[in-house]
């Protein structure tokens, strides 16, 4: 059962779900966590104990509201993600070692059910082409946190769900603007079927490499993003006085002067 609350939050924070934001119905939520309704159930009752979500008869299921947005070993850093322009680079960089040794670990230890998971994620990923960005976006963090379930590490679960949330917090605008570039797209589509075939075909080292050669892009990518949104800013700042626009009186003097 906790493995099935693990999920739950999982999604939770690869969706940026903010608390209030209502869960999917019962029937698609088990479909799409690959788990019976039974199970769903008693994992949310559970998460509704601990004060993680609040259900409503007839309603639905909802985030609580007052629900911590990050793992308690995480939270710390959120004030640093929030203000410290910068920080992306550091997240990136634990990212880029994350997702290669995650996808070499879902290649080796990915259930059947796992990979039901992560297939119905890139179909997902897949639709969501040609949609806004933020959709595109959220599609994009499910199908990374599809991976990090079927490696079935704890810790690697919860540190990349964490991550996603430092991310979206640090640069969120910027993660929107990545489906956006010239081939953009096409490239990240290319590069998560990469990722997924080499972990439906149990080839680990192929699918650390493409995890690996994935995160590069994305990261060259949003550092240009920030390059040319930074070079916006500065190009929108107003110009000094000119020395040609003299103090008032001083023009006529000069000119008074030159008829002298």
């Amino acid at each position: 059962m906790p493995k099935v609350q693990e999920k739950i939050e999982a999604l939770i924070a690869a969706r940026g779900l903010a608390p209030g934001a209502r869960l999917p119905a019962e029937r698609v939520l088990a479909a799409e966590l690959g788990v019976s309704r039974a199970k769903l159930r008693e994992a949310i009752q559970a998460l509704a104990s601990r004060g993680r979500l609040s259900s409503l008869r007839g309603s639905g299921t909802f985030v609580a509201t007052g629900a911590p947005p990050l793992s308690g070993a995480l939270a710390p850093l959120a004030s640093l993600a929030a203000h410290e322009p910068g920080y992306w680079q550091d997240v990136m960089e634990i990212r880029k070692s994350l997702d290669a040794d995650m996808a070499f670990y879902a290649a080796l230890r990915a259930t059947p059910a796992d990979r039901d998971h992560l297939a119905r994620a890139l179909a997902a990923l897949d639709a969501a082409e040609g949609a806004p960005p933020a959709v595109q976006g959220r599609a994009d963090a499910a199908f990374h946190m599809a991976i990090a379930q079927a490696s079935h590490n704890a810790v690697m679960r919860q540190v990349m769900a964490g991550l996603f949330d430092l991310l979206r917090q640090s640069i969120s605008e910027s993660l929107d603007k990545l489906y956006t570039l010239p081939a953009g797209a096409g490239a990240l589509s290319r590069q998560h079927h990469q990722i997924a075939d080499a972990i439906f075909d149990g080839r680990a080292d192929d699918a650390r490499a493409a995890a690996a050669a994935h995160l590069v892009f994305v990261e060259d990518s949003l550092r240009r993003i920030e390059d040319a949104a930074a070079r916006e800013r500065r190009s929108a700042l107003p110009f000094p006085p000119s020395h040609e626009q003299n103090p008032r009186g001083t023009g006529r003097a000069d000119a008074a002067g030159m008829k002298g």
